[in-house]
């Protein structure tokens, strides 16, 4: 049965994203957080074990029979999403492991479901995780005994310091050091068109793959998983997913409009999925946007969901609109058809590559953001150009090309 860390549960329904912050940044949602990050760093020094040596680099040593794992990530839904391949191969390997998840309360109803997870702590969105966590800590070693291995996946200093407090025998993470080649495959840009030429042992860009490969772990990368629920209510049949973490890659609100008017005269219920509205507007940008999409005529699932019901309602529907987020991760994972509109994204790591999600893109790309690196939440031009130039017309027309295959592979032969 898994274990969880003892705080208030988390609102329903928050969260939608598919970044992790970027390295050697540093993202507090709130001042609290903010505090708390300077407790982790006086934490760090005084409560991390007394260790002999520093952790040694994972390059796939055996860990023995029943090891005692734990995985760093933030809590985001796109990354906890994308994590599973990591999660699971871990577990096909070490069928007997115990598996530690350190997250965050964003994602803790994923958590706290997922069958590969045995007990889990929240890194991020918790005020008082600091000066909990070596308490949580103390209690999984003598549950489970030292820890092994911890693959720590995020850029974020604090899960850099909470590493130090878990005290593995092996680490996998940027500043362990790796052999070669993937020692520098930490440090590379992901995202590059040439990144296979030097990294021949890759099969794709996909990041679930990348986490696997310098984990030294081998499954099937590009299967994501989700635990899924049956939501309490019926759910429309096309469902759609406005926000993000980044104000550059949304479509704009009149777009959206225009696509629900359309669907909505062609007889289609619709149903808009994303956080409940006050968050949806002030961490995911999608305020307008969401306005627009009821004024249309949608209706309104924005927080009525737990997050493993929202997955069940993705597979319940026909289809899902959506830009880069988490809830198109969500829709990979469940198998819903889905038409993801990227832009502003780094496409080759975050585009699921399995054939349930079609990708479209903007007629003349813009670059500005990938030479950034995407660390600009905003667009760089003075009037945003890629996503709008992605029309409602061509969206509608691509959506309804999906369903018509859609009807004719369910028709019997």
């Amino acid at each position: 049965m898994l274990e969880s860390s003892a705080h208030e549960p988390f609102t329903v329904g928050t969260g939608i994203s598919g970044h992790p912050t970027n390295p050697g940044e540093q993202s507090f949602h709130t001042p609290t957080e903010g505090q708390a990050h300077l407790r982790w760093r006086l934490l760090s020094t005084w409560a991390a074990p007394m260790s002999s040596e520093r952790p040694i680099p994972y390059a796939g040593q055996p860990l023995g029979a029943q090891p005692h794992v734990a995985v760093l990530f933030r809590d985001q839904i796109g990354d906890f999403i994308v994590a599973t391949p990591l999660l699971r191969g871990l577990r096909e390997r070490y069928p007997d492991l115990v598996l530690d998840y350190f997250g965050g309360e964003a994602t803790r109803e994923l958590e706290e479901a997922s069958a590969l997870i045995d007990s889990r702590y929240s890194l991020f969105g918790n005020p008082g995780s600091p000066e909990e966590l070596a308490e949580y800590l103390v209690k999984r070693r003598a549950k489970a005994g030292p820890y092994a291995l911890a693959v720590n996946l995020e850029a974020d200093a604090r899960a850099g310091d909470a590493c130090a407090l878990i005290d593995p025998r092996y680490l996998a993470a940027p500043e362990a050091g790796q052999p070669p080649p993937l020692d520098q495959l930490w440090h590379d840009v992901w995202n590059r068109p040439d990144l296979l030429v030097d990294y021949p042992q890759l099969g794709s860009q996909f990041i679930g793959e990348i986490f696997c490969r310098l984990a030294k772990v081998e499954t099937d990368f590009h299967r994501v998983e989700v635990p899924t629920e049956n939501p309490p209510f019926a759910t429309p049949e096309i469902l759609v997913a406005t926000g993000g973490d980044r104000s550059a890659k949304l479509w704009p609100a009149h777009h959206w409009r225009a696509l629900v008017e359309q669907l909505r005269r062609n007889g289609d219920g619709v149903g808009l999925l994303g956080a409940p509205p006050k968050q949806s507007k002030t961490r995911y940008h999608a305020g307008e946007i969401d306005n627009a999409v009821l004024a249309a005529g949608a209706v309104d699932l924005r927080g009525r969901l737990t997050l493993p019901q929202v997955a069940g309602a993705l597979a319940r529907a026909r289809v899902l609109v959506t830009v880069d987020n988490g809830l198109m991760h969500m829709a990979a994972a469940v198998g819903t058809p889905t038409l993801a509109l990227f832009g502003a994204s780094p496409h080759r790591i975050w585009a699921p590559p399995v054939a349930s999600v079609h990708v479209l893109e903007p007629p003349v790309p813009c670059l500005l953001c990938e030479q950034n690196r995407f660390h600009n939440a905003d667009c760089l031009l003075p009037v945003h150009q890629c996503l709008p130039s992605i029309t409602p017309e061509r969206v509608h027309a691509r959506l309804a090309s999906l369903l018509d295959d859609l009807a004719t592979l369910a028709t019997p032969t």
